[in-house]
């Protein structure tokens, strides 16, 4: 019989290998050098890692629940692409959530959670001014991750981190293409004081802040759509 310890070991080393592997792959994409609809030639990738085939592909896996990749008919793994249905609906479950959680914490007044948030906004604020889209993307994720906390609903927590998840490609393709949106400034202050308010001015805010959001993401879908039109290279 096979030592159940050994097996354990081997099993964690190949797990590891295979997130490094997906690790590579994400920053990849989320740093631009993978744009959207770009395919995943496995050899090539596999190569170019120093992994297996099926450890690309167990990477892939990871990456496609977390709305990175796809599985397309004749094509393979290709890079996940924005569509406006999707930023429809991951807005609206956001906003259902969110919402919920700024109610909870204008009736809670949690003061730890007002500091991480405020702390988190200096961060945020910081990184927007030194052209740090990842730092500011960090800082946003957990903005709304911490609001979501004043729930005390583990469960609510979850589904809002994988709402997250399945945002990060477009976020970091806003993020990057800022200026060309028309962005110079960033709201969480704006959104903060409010959540020091009155639960409506709160829940007002945050609403017009995530409108505001997937409005964005709408307008970088036509930029996007407006650059391949005229055959101008992607980010």
């Amino acid at each position: 019989m096979t030592d159940p310890i050994v097996g354990l070991g081997a099993s964690i080393q190949r797990q590891s290998t295979t997130e490094q592997a997906a690790e590579a792959v994400r920053h990849a994409i989320l740093s631009g050098r993978l744009p959207p609809g770009t395919p995943l030639r496995e050899a090539a990738l596999a190569t170019e890692l120093g992994v297996s085939r099926s450890t690309l592909r167990e990477a892939a896996r990871t990456l496609e629940s977390e709305g990175l990749v796809r599985y397309q008919m004749n094509r393979g793994i290709v890079v996940a692409e924005i569509t406006g249905p999707d930023i429809a609906d991951i807005y609206a479950a956001r906003t259902a959530v969110e919402l919920d959680a700024a109610d909870a914490l204008t009736r809670s007044r949690d003061p730890e959670i007002y500091a991480s948030l405020a702390e988190l906004v200096d961060r945020i604020e910081q990184a927007f001014v030194h052209g740090d889209f990842a730092a500011a993307l960090d800082g946003d994720r957990l903005f709304h991750a911490t609001l979501v906390a004043a729930t005390g609903s583990p469960r609510l927590r979850r589904f809002h981190a994988q709402l997250q998840q399945e945002q990060r490609l477009a976020l970091a393709l806003a993020e990057r293409s800022r200026h060309e949106l028309g962005r110079t400034v960033d709201d969480h202050r704006q959104l903060l004081n409010a959540l020091h308010g009155s639960p409506e001015q709160a829940r007002a805010e945050l609403t017009a802040h995530l409108q505001a959001g997937a409005a964005e993401l709408r307008r970088l879908l036509d930029l996007l759509a407006h650059r391949n039109e005229r055959g101008t290279p992607r980010d």
